[in-house]
């Protein structure tokens, strides 16, 4: 099962919960005998009520004593600790009703789905709300918190303006200086605008380069979409995986080349350090002038520090 079937899959688990629920309790107050005869009595003169107006007829009082009857009803209902709206499912999307699809296309719920089950729980770093217009520094060495706050708002002009931005950006400093960290606070600020993030470690990016290549060509696009529909994908640690031949390099220069939306990208490698890794195609992927920008972040272990 890919992970399009499996995000349906756990939509349909949360449309027939939500409806087995209102069902539960529909069946719980016509337990009520009070309740089910004024239901009863509601829905009967509702169809009458419809009948008449169908052909043309007055309806009389019909109308008040409806209105009487459904007073009564809803006063039981609140008697026994119900409110109408408890009679509806409570889907967990309220667009798609948990169907997956609005309007014939894929509903926002899916693809946030989708990514989750990519990265399998793993969280987006920083999750501070608001970090990149009120970032702290304290665990910054003071001599660099002018060049981090600097850092901190260009990165939060890349949120602002974004999808306006830069195809590749790449944040590129030694262990533990905060490249992930950033990284995560453009990412949550991106998702408190609903905009649909995949934060994918290149270790985990790698592994689904390798289920893409030996899946049947039936099932490559649904493993493969998710990566160039994402609203903003952050690969984090580039040249910290693996390389497997004929793949980790073949579908990261297809990745580059077919994504048209931006990407963000981290390393502890320096730019020769990728080119030799990567080759030069990939390369100059990562460093075009026109499309690409490279942040250089500097100074030492920010987790020892913070230790």
């Amino acid at each position: 099962m890919d992970y399009r079937e499996k995000a349906f899959a756990v939509l349909k688990e949360r449309r027939d919960r939500a409806e087995e629920r209102a069902t539960r309790i529909k069946q719980s107050l016509l337990a009520d005998p009070e309740y089910r005869a004024l239901d009863s009595e509601c829905k009967k003169l509702a169809f009458e009520k419809a009948r008449l107006a169908s052909l043309d007829r007055d309806i009389g009082d019909l109308n008040a004593n409806y209105e009487e009857l459904c007073g009564k009803r809803a006063a039981r209902l609140k008697a026994l600790g119900h409110t109408p709206e408890d009679l509806k499912p409570r889907y967990h999307c309220a667009e798609c009703s948990d169907t997956g699809s609005v309007g014939g296309r894929d509903c926002k719920c899916l693809k946030e789905l989708v990514y989750l089950l990519i990265n399998e729980g793993q969280q987006v770093p920083c999750s501070a709300e608001g970090f990149l217009e009120n970032p702290s520094l304290d665990a910054v060495e003071p001599k660099r918190r002018a060049a981090y706050g600097k850092l901190y708002a260009l990165l939060a002009r890349y949120a602002a303006n974004f999808p306006d931005v830069k195809h590749i950006y790449m944040l590129i400093g030694a262990v533990g200086v905060g490249k992930s960290w950033a990284a995560g606070a453009v990412c949550h600020a991106l998702m408190r605008r609903g905009l649909g993030v995949l934060f994918m470690p290149a270790g985990r990016l790698n592994e689904l380069f390798l289920q893409y290549h030996l899946a049947p060509l039936d099932k490559k696009q649904a493993i493969f979409a998710p990566l160039l529909e994402a609203d903003l994908l952050v690969v984090d640690d580039l040249g910290s995986e693996p390389v497997f031949n004929n793949v980790t390099s073949v579908y990261l220069y297809d990745l580059l080349c077919e994504r048209h939306r931006p990407i963000m990208i981290t390393s502890n490698l320096e730019t020769e350090e990728l080119r030799l890794r990567y080759g030069d195609r990939i390369f100059s992927r990562l460093i075009d002038a026109e499309n690409s920008r490279i942040l250089v972040i500097e100074g030492s272990d920010l987790r020892l520090k913070k230790r």
